[in-house]
């Protein structure tokens, strides 16, 4: 429930205990990577778990070429679910049918670890989303040009390679390129989410 200011807190239902989790003071905001267009099956699948989640998403009128008009929700944040929950939890989140894996930080002071997104950022986010009748698009900070990657899942699972090009497509893939000195490059179109950064 949120409160005057709009706080949505993170309480995640069933998890009294979660002050005692290793590495992580109590529930936070993890993000879990899904397949794509599979945002809200896997929140639901949390949620009868019982876990607090959050699919970034908008109520927009989408028009067909029939005239056809229907309200629908628009995933701003393809493949990803925000997940409250504590660290001993993220075992069982990462269980659940639909979800990939979870997002990671590798640019930390301690190293490798999960991705924990702070409960004000959340707050702001749900906040633009449901308040604002204009369109709402994220742009991620992540990945650019001559950034060294590797596929974390799907076919290409651990090819690695260089990110190319000057931007993301409008389905949130970019470009990765894999040298062949002799020859050339070769480069084919992937979605960001799939990729994480690497030391070559």
């Amino acid at each position: 429930m949120a409160d005057m200011n709009g706080h949505m807190g993170c309480a995640s239902p069933g998890s009294a205990d979660v002050d005692d989790a290793g590495g992580v003071p109590g529930a936070c905001w993890f993000v879990a990577v899904v397949s794509h267009n599979g945002e809200h099956a896997v929140a639901r699948r949390l949620g009868e778990r019982g876990y607090v989640t959050y699919v970034a998403s908008q109520r927009e009128m989408r028009v067909w070429r029939d005239g056809r008009r229907k309200e629908v929700d628009r995933v701003v944040i393809p493949s990803t679910v925000f997940v409250c929950c504590a660290e001993h939890e993220r075992r069982d989140v990462v269980k659940v049918q639909g979800v990939s894996r979870f997002l990671m930080n590798r640019a930390g002071a301690g190293g490798v670890c999960p991705a924990v997104v702070p409960d004000v950022q959340m707050d702001r986010l749900r906040f633009m989303l449901g308040a604002t009748d204009r369109r709402v698009d994220f742009v991620g900070e992540g990945l650019c040009a001559g950034m060294c990657v590797r596929v974390v899942r799907g076919a290409l699972c651990g090819l690695c390679g260089e990110v190319v090009g000057d931007g993301r497509s409008a389905d949130g893939s970019v470009r990765l390129l894999v040298r062949v000195d002799a020859l050339g490059c070769a480069c084919v179109e992937i979605s960001e989410v799939d990729l994480e950064p690497f030391s070559a």
